[in-house]
């Protein structure tokens, strides 16, 4: 009797802790970069010893510094443990964390809050501490970084992530392609900012950065010393106001002190080759566009000045291969994405793979050179039904796979994680995915483009009618 009772306990506690390990996965904090990736979950699926060059800080490091352009360009296997709003003392214990089980040959940290120090806004507090395993760094970070007040809360975790129920979504229970190959980088193409000029101060004036952050760049420098690291500040280029670069001076001064180089990369706009009007997402933040020109200066500066190897082609270094591939599919997504005449975007998806398109014609939608379409519709598969009559086509890896005219029209498909519907209803064709419904063109051809392999709707255009198929379109992921 008495061991059928202990049996019974145990597996209820193996039940009890399976149930909370699940639960936990899924009200865990998972967004350390936007849109719900999460820099430390990738980091801890690393084996040992792969990362030869990592980086540290705040979103102003993960918006200038795309590790998939250093891998396919310079072969440098690079890993940015870079969170929104980190601060110097939340470099120093990602730094730590990271050195328990890397051994890289140089680290980077990207010096926008050197002049700032603590939490302004309490989501970044969480980003920057929730994401750790728990350990001894863990309970110390939060020791250091908390208000009293919270600390038994973040060290627990659990008092904070139960309050994510209301804002669960679907990639809580199963994360997808673009969350496990996250890599510290995040891609910004649609955000663009004209900023006008952004002036360099020139004077030779120094004021000093609080006392406190002062000491964590001094306890980051003494750790790099004692781990055998080398250390390379460099400060992304933003609109930075004349007391904030009499600052970055002091801390530019500082690193020479320890014969750490110090890239001030707003005074190095020119020779990035920035442009101000299209290369910014913000005031802040360099969008794609200028994180590739940023990338390509700490490619060949990193290659230049620390003897890494080329570790292109290395069985263990799959994931960076992986990353890239990623990184060339938002690519391809971008520039159909910039393709307005729909001869050439027509014929664009006629040759993808891993996509599904979803092509409907709305009212009066041929327009006067509409047979000049005739071509690039064949290509698709799709025929002379197209001329002669409202109707709907659902496209895969080059084929049709159904299709249908308006009063017929009512089409279910799951598409990776979504559901998918195509149908006809108060004389007009509906495209709905996940519950949103698309669309454009009021008098004309809408086209639905969902890729497969990031699990999402990546372009979403029309083309009036009026005008010889004027394109229209909105931007990413938005509903009608």
């Amino acid at each position: 009797m008495k061991l059928r009772k202990a049996a019974k306990a145990v597996l209820f506690c193996a039940i009890a802790g399976l149930l909370y390990l699940y639960l936990y996965r899924v009200l865990s904090w998972k967004d350390t970069g936007g849109d719900y990736k999460s820099v430390m979950d990738t980091f801890y699926s690393l084996e040992d010893n792969v990362v030869d060059v990592a980086f540290l800080g705040s979103s102003h490091c993960y918006c200038s510094v795309n590790t998939a352009v250093l891998w396919e360009r310079y072969g440098i296997a690079a890993c940015s443990l870079s969170i929104s709003g980190q601060d110097m003392a939340s470099s120093y214990y990602c730094m730590k964390e990271l050195l328990k089980t890397q051994k890289p040959r140089v680290v980077c940290v990207e010096m926008y809050y050197s002049n700032l120090e603590g939490y302004q806004v309490k989501g970044n507090l969480y980003r920057n501490l929730l994401g750790y395993r728990l350990s001894g760094t863990f309970a110390e970070a939060v020791d250091s970084i908390a208000e009293d007040e919270e600390k038994k809360d973040i060290l627990l975790k659990w008092p904070i992530i139960h309050t994510r129920y209301a804002e669960l979504t679907e990639r809580d229970f199963r994360p997808d392609s673009e969350m496990r190959l996250y890599m510290g980088w995040e891609a910004l193409f649609s955000e663009v900012e004209d900023l006008g000029e952004i002036p360099v101060y020139e004077g030779g004036e120094v004021l000093g950065i609080p006392e406190e952050t002062e000491q964590w760049l001094e306890k980051i420098i003494s750790l790099a010393d004692e781990s055998g690291v080398e250390l390379c500040f460099f400060l992304a280029p933003f609109r930075a106001d004349e007391r904030a670069q009499m600052q970055y001076r002091y801390v530019e001064e500082l690193a020479a002190r320890h014969d750490i180089p110090f890239l001030d990369m707003i005074a190095l706009q020119k020779e990035l080759g920035l442009d101000t009007a299209w290369d910014f997402s913000d005031g802040g933040h360099t969008n794609s566009y200028g994180a590739g020109k940023v990338t390509e200066y700490l490619g060949e500066y990193l290659t230049g000045h620390y003897g890494l190897e080329d570790r292109r082609g290395e069985a263990r270094y799959a994931l960076w291969d992986e990353n890239l591939s990623l990184w060339k599919r938002q690519l391809k997504n971008q520039e159909l994405r910039e393709t307005e005449d729909i001869r050439l975007y027509l014929e664009k998806i006629s040759r993808l793979e891993g996509y599904t398109a979803i092509l409907v014609t709305r009212g009066e939608y041929l327009a006067g050179d509409a047979e000049s379409l005739a071509e690039a519709l064949m290509n698709m598969g799709i025929g002379e039904a197209f001329f002669q009559r409202q109707g709907a086509w659902v496209l895969r890896d080059g084929g049709v796979v159904y299709e249908a005219a308006l009063e017929d029209c009512f089409y279910h498909m799951e598409l990776g994680g979504s559901d998918a519907v195509v149908h006809g209803n108060d004389e007009r064709l509906h495209i709905i995915v996940d519950r949103q419904e698309y669309g454009q063109a009021e008098q004309g051809i809408d086209i639905v483009l969902y890729d497969e392999l990031l699990e999402k709707v990546v372009d979403v255009v029309g083309f009036q009618a009026a005008g010889d198929y004027t394109c229209v379109r909105q931007t990413e992921g938005n509903a009608k």
